[in-house]
């Protein structure tokens, strides 16, 4: 859905890092993208599959997905094809799929509900919308053989909602880069150069500014937090439709001087922020698939606050159940961030939440993982043996 460095997302992040990982694992790989024809940093093996700049619709993007695909296994026979978006992958028919040559589908989520969830409309144009989504995405996963989930979560949602057999579902957590995403040397220098004051407590949340990310609820919180400890700042870094709706929240809570909004942070800034911080904030509502910016954060050292859905009370609850709020109201999160802030509840060190992410969420990991499942469905297909 574009390139991580020009369209920033979780899916992208996770595209870029999976695509680097699998290579480094062995495979000879060849990912297709859009990033509407313009200049990239993508790497050779990263193919625009528009190749000139266009602003172009959603239905050319997806033809335009097929005629690259159609293009490449001409040129080369795949041992596997992998498709990551349910649209773009929908045009990409089985008899379009070299014979033997096995789908395995990452499934990133429900796309049809985010939308619905986010749109918040009971409007019969939108319930058209959300139907003509799903019916999409049926499209591709009814032809997959197997499929990679994030989550114990989205495995449940994809066997649940959509009817896909469990047995073909692979539960694979994401990863994380800790080589980009790691501690500070000099965390006091950071948080220097970002104006933070040394020894004020920094909570940081870094989402899109849409409803499902419950970050009006996290700013209701702050009422209190501001109250008990006042010297307490939360910084929200993204942007999205809510924006100007959050911050006048902000300003009618008198949170003027406690929170405040970064809009959309780059790359390098963002490891700064998480670098810098002393809590980072994940309130989302539902639909949490996994959640990158959780482990993003514990590599850099910073312990990570949730709610308890999802994949966010996933990662958490195996490192300790005191990183989850008791469910997603304001309340909730209030006393918990209070709680924390004063010292009466103990959370992970900055140590433990790296060693924590170390042990469980690297890329090699991942790629070994994904390996297995890409050997098991080319066995099953037939197909020749994975390079």
């Amino acid at each position: 859905m574009g390139w991580i460095e020009h369209t920033p997302g979780g899916l992208n992040r996770y595209f870029a890092d999976y695509l680097r990982a699998m290579r480094e694992y062995g495979h000879e790989v060849k990912g297709l993208m859009t990033a509407s024809g313009e200049p990239t940093t993508a790497p050779g093996y990263m193919e625009d599959v528009l190749r000139l700049p266009a602003e172009v619709g959603t239905w050319a993007r997806s033809r335009a997905f097929r005629h690259a695909f159609a293009a490449e296994t001409k040129q080369k026979r795949p041992d596997v094809y992998n498709p990551h978006f349910a649209l773009y992958a929908s045009m990409i028919t089985r008899n379009l799929v070299p014979d033997g040559v096995p789908i395995v589908t990452h499934f990133h989520g429900p796309w049809a509900q985010e939308g619905m969830v986010e749109d918040r409309s009971q409007k019969l144009a939108q319930q058209l919308r959300y139907q003509l989504k799903k019916n999409v995405e049926l499209l591709s996963y009814r032809r997959s053989d197997h499929f990679i989930v994030l989550s114990r979560y989205f495995r449940d949602i994809l066997a649940q909602d959509y009817g896909m057999d469990a047995q073909r579902i692979h539960v694979i957590p994401g990863a994380v880069d800790t080589e980009r995403f790691r501690p500070a040397a000099d965390r006091s220098q950071v948080r220097e150069q970002l104006g933070l004051r040394q020894g004020q407590p920094v909570l940081f949340c870094a989402r899109r500014l849409v409803p499902r990310m419950g970050i009006d609820n996290l700013i209701r919180a702050m009422v209190r937090v501001k109250r008990e400890a006042p010297d307490a700042v939360l910084y929200i870094a993204g942007s999205g439709p809510m924006g100007r709706q959050l911050e006048q929240l902000a300003a009618e809570l008198g949170l003027g001087g406690t929170v405040h909004f970064l809009g959309r942070v780059s790359n390098e800034d963002l490891v700064r922020w998480y670098q810098a911080a002393d809590l980072s904030i994940v309130p989302t509502l539902t639909l949490e698939g996994f959640g990158l910016v959780t482990v993003e954060a514990m590599a850099c050292g910073t312990p990570v606050m949730g709610t308890p859905y999802g994949g966010t009370k996933e990662i958490l609850e195996g490192l300790s159940g005191d990183l989850l709020f008791a469910d997603s109201t304001s309340e909730a999160m209030a006393e918990k961030l209070c709680s924390v802030l004063a010292g009466n509840t103990v959370i992970p060190s900055r140590d433990e939440c790296l060693a924590y992410v170390q042990s469980r969420y690297t890329w090699d990991r991942v790629a070994s993982a994904v390996t297995r499942v890409f050997e098991q469905a080319g066995d099953k297909r037939k197909g020749p043996a994975i390079r």
